[in-house]
């Protein structure tokens, strides 16, 4: 049997040191290419084009869009925000809107989880906006998932699924369905199911 398939690869095109906003320090960074590979029994033979670029700091393991480089004194939060903290409010306020039902307790729930797991704490007001924004967009997680992936690494691929499960385990039961879609979430940031199952049994572990 012949397998074959795409997947992206990362590599360094430069390095050096810039104010990393989310360590709001001087940092080591690595200026990072995805590239697109057509695959051969899992081995990246021939690329299919770039995916996209990020900056990842040396220090904290955050990933930003490549003008953070320039930025010298982080005074824009938002437009500099980590990558990762981007893709955690964006998924988390989703699957809150999937039902089509906004809960208090869910968007509590949601809020928490946002402020836990990310740098920049968000307001109870500043949420309100968001999920209007984020209700103007009609792409799902799947697509947002898919133009993002590629510029996170693996720390901000395993936090996504460390939110996703909080979320899930929320009402105390994680059920088939919610796992379906935590293994998909991954699938198609390009991680290994085994990686996923890992996190999961990590998490696990955790709680109890």
């Amino acid at each position: 049997m012949i397998i074959f398939g795409t997947r992206g690869v990362r590599s360094t095109k430069a390095t050096g040191t810039f104010n990393c906003p989310q360590c709001e320090d001087n940092r080591g960074y690595r200026h990072r290419k995805v590239t697109q590979f057509f695959t051969l029994y899992f081995i990246p033979l021939i690329p299919l084009g770039s995916k996209g670029e990020y900056v990842e700091c040396d220090y904290c393991k955050g990933t930003f869009i490549t003008k953070v480089i320039n930025n010298t004194t982080s005074s824009d939060k938002e437009a500099f925000m980590a990558m990762y903290e981007q893709a955690i409010r964006h998924v988390m306020v989703k699957i809150m809107l999937a039902d089509g039902v906004i809960d208090n307790n869910e968007r509590a729930m949601v809020q928490n989880i946002i402020n836990k797991y990310g740098h920049n704490d968000m307001s109870s007001f500043e949420l309100d906006d968001y999920i209007k924004e984020v209700q103007a967009d009609s792409s799902d997680i799947s697509t947002y998932l898919k133009n993002i992936g590629p510029s996170l690494n693996e720390h901000g691929k395993e936090l996504l699924i460390i939110c996703a499960l909080d979320v899930a385990y929320a009402d105390g039961h994680f059920d088939d369905s919610e796992r379906k879609m935590i293994m998909e979430m991954g699938a198609i940031m390009e991680m290994s199911s085994a990686h996923i199952k890992g996190i999961m049994a990590e998490f696990l572990e955790r709680l109890n």
